[in-house]
């Protein structure tokens, strides 16, 4: 399991964890982990849907309502900037009870990882 090394004081404080495309890789290893496209439906790259779940921020409230088995969930969208907010509203509902993560810079920034 993946231990709260990744968290600094200001990301503790925040509540979530902005990551790269290589802590991504190694955090997508760990049991338990959800992945989080929030890109809408029109938006490209498509990422793989069996490994990234489709949750665009316009249908992200019904989402939220939801509960979330999973302990690690990382937020993906285009620049790293509706993934922020989609991290932060989870925190709000779950507190320190899950490990979240965005990932900085979002698709633009680690496009050659994806595709």
């Amino acid at each position: 399991m993946m231990e709260m090394e990744h968290h600094n004081t200001a990301e503790m404080i925040k509540g979530y964890t902005e990551i790269d495309a290589e802590q991504l890789t190694a955090i997508q290893q760990e049991r338990s982990t959800l992945l989080i496209d929030v890109r809408e439906r029109h938006e490209f790259p498509v990422l793989n849907e069996v490994i990234f779940k489709k949750v665009p921020m316009s249908e992200f409230a019904e989402f939220l309502a939801m509960d979330i088995a999973e302990e690690n969930i990382v937020f993906i969208c285009q620049h790293g900037i509706r993934s922020v907010a989609a991290a932060e509203a989870l925190h709000e509902k779950y507190g320190q009870e899950k490990h979240i993560y965005s990932l900085k810079g979002g698709v633009v920034k680690w496009r050659n990882y994806f595709l």
